[in-house]
């Protein structure tokens, strides 16, 4: 097998799409990266990944390049006949879905990882770009989107067939970018190879210098901070760009004292020389540097735009200003600056979110779940078929749709699933947002294959739901709701608040019947309680009904014991368990 990736230039396959690069490489495909040529191909081909160059790719605007590009892609692809290939960035991806489709590509799988137009666009740009997306999109087989919001636009304007587009999410690597990987001696030498004291505030930005990562505002803001602060941008220049930064500019920057550390390959290290991290982007898909950032446990402060609002949940792990607003980032600064109590509590907040929303690997095994399910509909053997060890991970906002329908078809009698598929995934994406609830998964490597889900708090968790999701689940469960039975039997289930007993609540559990009758169940159920318990509850509850004697059984199994009966929905038994027995 031969899966190709196509992206402008090599930077973005070694920094960007390396992990399902090698992926594909470890279990024996044939992969290739093919991008402008430049200085990361190296390393590339070192790792054992192929690379072939198109010489006119550019980031740039230029149309005659482009159609260069297109030209030369054309001669690769029916050269080498890959059986899949994947597209990125905006220019690629249009090109290249459609001379991939017209060369007889089995597999055109493209990843958005930002529409190159927002709602915040003039509306000729909108019309041009999400025209071209429309076109470009009906020329895949699979729209894999980053950002929630952009699938929301997508599904919203129609511009990808419907069943075509599934929300993927980013991630990085968690095991690199973990704070407890450096020492406090650590630390102070990075800190003191860019010039700072102990007692002075890093703030630093880590992205190309271009106007458009918001370098104008943030040097402007740091250039009225104090001597306490001491400002770091980390990135390479990118002169086919029509917004890089003017040499002045920067020069001007640098008298005043801002360190311009270039592009660097220990960005971790640097994160951790860092007190605060700055991304005052205009435009934005998902940011990786900002990921990266609140994994290292730094505050984020960022601009309320598309992805950002992905990575930053206000006054919680960051703060968001607005785009261009030079006087609010300067104000955002001094607040994290001046508290160092708050740095600590955000950064803090910034690495569990980064651990239960960012993992690599779960961005990875959807991707290769993807390309497993597209082979089989179209005859491609590809190696490596799911079904092989399973591992318990975090659930992520992208399996709320996996977890809706093991849901629906593990617990096919219950009340929810008939309020519909659309209405289960809200909920699901709601149980996995709140704060104090927790859902495991069982990952075989192509995605979720049975999970577990429960809160600290039933009532505070259904608070959270109404509130920040109400209008949309109740839209989605309308056509169905509107049945008076069933209006009624969810209202019983809204007004469901547990007992007084102060238990936390496990609310659902289901497997793929393959994973049954292996103890999966047993031992994802027995973490699920080891990891409440680690988060303060000293009790769990389970609801459920008294007719299933095969999940009391199974619940049984994972140490609860009954502890009565109760009527959540009129005239039906169910049993209440407790852990521990």
């Amino acid at each position: 097998m031969k899966v190709a990736h196509l992206t402008t230039v090599d930077l973005s396959l070694r920094y960007l799409v390396f992990p399902q690069l090698a992926a594909t490489r470890d279990l024996g495909i044939d992969t290739i990266g093919v991008s402008a040529p430049g200085p990361w191909v190296p390393g590339l081909e070192e790792d054992g990944i192929r690379h072939i160059p198109l010489p006119a790719s550019t980031r740039g605007m230029n149309v005659l390049a482009d159609l260069r590009a297109a030209g030369q892609l054309w001669r690769v692809v029916r050269r080498e006949r890959p059986d899949i290939l994947h597209t990125h960035n905006p220019k690629p991806g249009l090109y290249g879905r459609v001379l991939g489709r017209l060369a007889g590509v089995p597999i055109v799988v493209n990843t958005v990882h930002g529409l190159y137009a927002t709602p915040e666009d003039r509306f000729l740009k909108r019309l041009v770009v999400y025209a071209l997306e429309a076109v470009a999109s009906r020329f895949s087989h699979a729209e894999l989107v980053q950002s929630a919001e952009d699938v929301a636009t997508i599904e919203r304007l129609h511009l990808a067939p419907a069943g075509r587009v599934h929300h993927l999410g980013n991630g990085v690597d968690l095991a690199r970018f973990d704070p407890d990987r450096f020492s406090n001696e650590e630390r102070t030498r990075a800190r003191k190879e860019i010039g700072a004291g102990p007692d002075e505030v890093v703030v630093g930005m880590v992205g190309r210098l271009v106007a458009e990562k918001g370098y104008p505002e943030f040097l402007e803001a740091v250039g009225r901070l104090d001597d306490r602060y001491v400002a770091v941008c980390i990135g390479p220049d990118d002169e086919d760009k029509s917004d890089a930064l003017p040499r002045d500019l920067v020069a001007k920057a640098e008298e005043q004292g801002v360190r311009f550390l270039g592009m660097r390959t220990d960005v971790d290290r640097l994160y951790a020389a860092m007190d605060v991290f700055v991304l005052p982007s205009h435009r934005e898909g998902f940011p990786r540097s900002a990921m990266e950032a609140a994994a290292m446990g730094l505050p984020v402060i960022a601009t309320d735009i598309r992805g950002c609002r992905d990575v930053v949940a206000p006054d919680e792990n960051g703060i968001l200003v607005g785009v261009g607003a030079a006087t609010e980032l300067v104000a955002a600064i001094e607040r994290l600056g001046n508290d160092g109590e708050l740095r600590r509590r955000m950064g803090e907040a910034g690495r569990r979110r980064a651990l239960t929303h960012f993992d690599e690997s779960s961005v990875v095994g959807r991707v290769l779940a993807t390309y497993r399910r597209l082979a089989q509909q179209k005859g491609v053997s590809m190696p490596g078929a799911a079904g092989g060890d399973v591992a318990v991970r975090t659930a992520v906002a992208a399996d709320a749709p996996t977890l809706a329908r093991l849901h629906s078809e593990g617990i096919s009698t219950g009340f929810l699933p008939s309020l519909g598929p659309r209405f289960m995934t809200r909920l699901y994406r709601a149980l996995i947002d709140f704060s104090d609830g927790l859902v495991l998964v069982l990952d075989d490597g192509s995605g979720p294959v049975g999970f577990v889900a429960g809160v600290l708090d039933t009532g505070a968790f259904y608070k959270h739901f109404l509130r920040h999701h109400g209008i949309a689940a109740g839209m989605a469960a309308l056509p169905r709701a509107v049945r008076p039975s069933v209006s009624k039997r969810a209202w019983e289930s809204l007004r469901y608040e547990g007992a007084d007993d102060a238990a936390a609540e496990l609310l659902a559990t289901a497997l793929e019947p393959e994973m049954r009758g292996r103890g999966l169940g047993t031992e994802l159920g027995a973490r699920f309680l080891t990891q409440l318990g680690e988060r303060g509850a000293e009790a769990v509850r389970v609801v459920v009904g008294s007719s299933n004697g095969q999940a009391i059984a199974a619940y049984r199994k994972m140490g609860f014991a009954t502890a009565g009966t109760i009527e959540v929905h009129a005239g039906e038994e169910s049993t209440v368990m407790l852990w521990p027995a």
